[in-house]
């Protein structure tokens, strides 16, 4: 097989690098998320991210990269091998801070169709057959991952679709009522306050 090219390394460089920062939001939600549905959720994300954070290492790496994908085999299998490379560090929350398990699971839910898009993207400017599978393989397990979390949104009434009949500007504000109150409780809403830390 052909050898990465140094655009295909720039594709690895930026997937990878948002698998990272995802496991390490997905790390820290962890310290908050009550739903033990969705804690559960969170920690196979938690490790498919980085599973795949590993993934791509490896690859860049070169490590097996024609004998990986020998037979065209659709790509990763989730079996990282021992690297010299770490994973990136959890993030550690701090004291006095804290997300609501809706606005956890509305934001993995918002990754998730954010890197369907992404590694499908980047599989379709890859000219490397193994690797255009493996991101091929990414984009499909965010694309579940996505609507795992929307269901669970939906069961919640967290995730309630605009209605034909209904009012669209009465139905905006019904379901963004409660973040727009926390806006103005804080000092976020007014332009000479510092951003909260």
């Amino acid at each position: 097989m052909a050898k990465l090219t140094p655009s295909e390394y720039l594709q690895i460089h930026e997937i990878a690098s948002s698998h990272a920062t995802l496991l390490a939001k997905l790390t820290g939600y962890l310290s908050f998320v009550q739903d033990p549905d969705l804690e559960h959720m969170l920690e196979s994300a938690r490790r498919k991210a980085e599973t795949h954070y590993r993934e791509l290492i490896e690859i860049a790496q070169g490590e097996s990269l024609d004998r990986k994908f020998e037979g065209l085999d659709g790509g990763l299998q989730g079996r990282p091998r021992n690297l010299p490379a770490r994973s990136p560090a959890p993030v550690q929350p701090r004291a006095g801070q804290g997300f609501s398990d809706r606005t956890i699971a509305s934001d993995c839910l918002d990754c998730n169709k954010s890197m369907a898009v992404r590694t499908i993207w980047a599989a379709t400017e890859i000219s490397h057959v193994g690797l255009r599978r493996a991101l091929s393989e990414m984009s499909r397990f965010h694309l579940d991952a996505a609507y795992e979390f929307y269901k669970f949104m939906e069961q919640k009434g967290w995730y309630v679709p605009l209605g034909a009949n209904e009012n669209p500007e009465r139905w905006f504000q019904q379901h963004h009522q409660q973040m727009m109150a926390s806006y103005q409780d804080n000092d976020w809403g007014n332009p000479g306050s510092p951003i909260p830390s």
